[in-house]
């Protein structure tokens, strides 16, 4: 059985489990203690994974002189990606919108938000071997030490060779041993489905919350299924597209599920491998820096959101400066949130609430109830982007295999 089968069979289970189960302590104990284990075993190879493949990545894209012009395309594309995707979720929000929803202010969960003098702190320790045992939820102190080494692996081959082949064969090993963790995949989403639905049945008057969720999730779906392949087809007439956003849909239904870019890494890793038919070394590079600050679909969510934390604190409409200076500000928040690749939406919210003040600091609050379920839908869509981006960056750079066929292969 096609791994996007599997995945959704054990999301059905999941679906079932969570409805049929009693909401007691007893059942909240265990799902609690599969949730966390769910979560250690999918991060467990996560900082190894990626400092053993982002140097052997960084010296053989130089060796072929593709790492400058890989680089440009992928950050000019994320920039122009996630303008349109917030300038999106702006428009949407301001003339469809999900109406307003019922000042209700839900519990302040806890705050993700890290400020830059620590995150510049904490990127650049006194020890660098600290790294290695660092928070495995803030990627970019183990980053910079790993592009550092591929950098200058590139130079005097004689010299360097040895601990080349050495992070090759680690970033292989690693590899094939994340394959096997793979197999306990359909199982692990089996316990967070059956997590979230008990949560999300424990929420009051639900139904409120319906138009913005329905709303945020349509516009996904249409980006996923219309829009993205779309650009693939324009921008490359001989591969199917669909094909390609096909091969991602095991990536994508565990991104749902999850939540989590952090939980996904892994199995993102294999899909963009074997499925999209794009290098370990090109992934190796952009995969890691597209999770921590290509955020485009948490740029449309946030920017969709607050349009709605304003209309509903508000009875005049919306004016065009609203809309500009909210679009303008969730841009610009996306790209400051590498510390917070899991609960980047609660983090932007909570930025974007202090900057625009006038009493709505904390006006976000009225969304807290359904914040999980959003971020789940932002982790997707974040998820399509940024294999989208990757796919066209690495094509354009020439690094595809000139008879490379996307599709499901596993």
């Amino acid at each position: 059985m096609k791994t996007p089968y599997r995945y959704l069979l054990g999301i059905v289970v999941g679906l079932a489990a969570g409805f049929l189960l009693n909401t007691n302590d007893a059942v909240s104990t265990v799902l609690n203690t599969g949730v966390d284990l769910a979560i250690r075993l999918s991060r467990y190879l996560l900082l190894p994974l990626i400092f053993f493949s982002l140097p052997v990545a960084v010296t053989k894209l130089r060796r072929t002189g593709t790492l400058g012009a890989l680089l440009r395309r992928s950050s000019l594309s994320a920039l122009v990606a996630t303008a349109a995707l917030t300038v999106l979720g702006t428009a949407a929000a301001w003339l469809v919108g999900s109406g307003r929803i019922a000042v209700v202010p839900g519990s302040l969960p806890e705050s993700p938000v890290i400020g830059f003098g620590t995150i510049i702190h904490s990127s650049i320790p006194l020890n660098s071997f600290n790294v290695l045992a660092g928070e495995s939820s803030f990627l970019l102190p183990l980053l910079i030490p790993a592009f550092l080494l591929g950098w200058h692996m590139y130079h005097d081959r004689e010299i360097a060779e040895p601990a080349f082949n050495f992070f090759d064969s680690m970033s292989r090993i690693l590899y094939r041993t994340n394959r096997y963790v793979l197999l306990l995949m359909p199982g692990l989403l089996a316990v967070l489905t059956a997590s979230a639905v008990i949560e999300s049945r424990k929420i009051v008057e639900f139904q409120r919350f319906l138009p913005i969720l329905g709303i945020v999730l349509l516009l996904s779906v249409i980006l996923i299924a219309g829009i993205y392949p779309l650009i693939l087809w324009l921008a490359d007439r001989k591969h199917s597209p669909w094909k390609a956003m096909a091969g991602m849909s095991g990536a994508l239904l565990s991104a749902l599920v999850s939540g989590s870019p952090l939980f996904n890494y892994g199995n993102l890793t294999r899909h963009l491998k074997e499925n999209l038919n794009i290098p370990r070394h090109s992934a190796a590079l952009i995969a890691p820096v597209y999770l921590m600050f290509a955020r485009g679909g948490t740029a449309l969510v946030l920017s969709f959101s607050m349009m709605t934390v304003i209309r509903s604190y508000s009875s005049l409409e919306i004016t065009l400066f609203q809309a500009a200076w909210t679009a303008l500000f969730s841009f610009l928040i996306s790209f400051a949130l590498p510390a917070s690749p899991d609960r980047g939406l609660t983090a932007a919210l909570v930025i974007l609430g202090g900057l625009y003040g006038r009493g709505l600091e904390e006006g976000w609050l009225i969304l807290a109830p359904v914040l999980p379920l959003l971020i789940m839908i932002t982790t997707m869509l974040d998820t399509a982007t940024g294999a989208m981006l990757l796919l066209l960056a690495n094509r354009k750079s020439g690094l595809e295999e000139e008879d490379a066929v996307a599709g499901v292969k596993f």
